[in-house]
């Protein structure tokens, strides 16, 4: 459920995968989301759910996105 090193390490592609989240669970109010689901059976075209749980901290677990697959090594040209 983590995302590559490649796709954290590219600009465009971990700013894809940063969501808004409450500033009690990152100071600057927005977070890098890597764990996340795939919806249905197929590969790059299945809709995605990025989330983060704060289980510990707020006790909450947050969805960042939900939709179409974003950018990577496969989806990009």
């Amino acid at each position: 459920m983590k995302e590559s090193e490649t796709v954290g390490n590219n600009t465009d592609w971990r700013r894809q995968r940063t969501f808004t989240v409450p500033k009690t669970v990152a100071r600057e109010g927005k977070l890098f989301m890597q764990a996340h689901l795939r919806i249905g059976g197929g590969n790059t075209v299945s809709p995605r759910l990025y989330f983060h749980n704060d289980g510990p901290g707020t006790e909450f677990v947050y969805v960042g996105y939900i939709g179409p697959h974003p950018d990577n090594t496969q989806t990009s040209s």
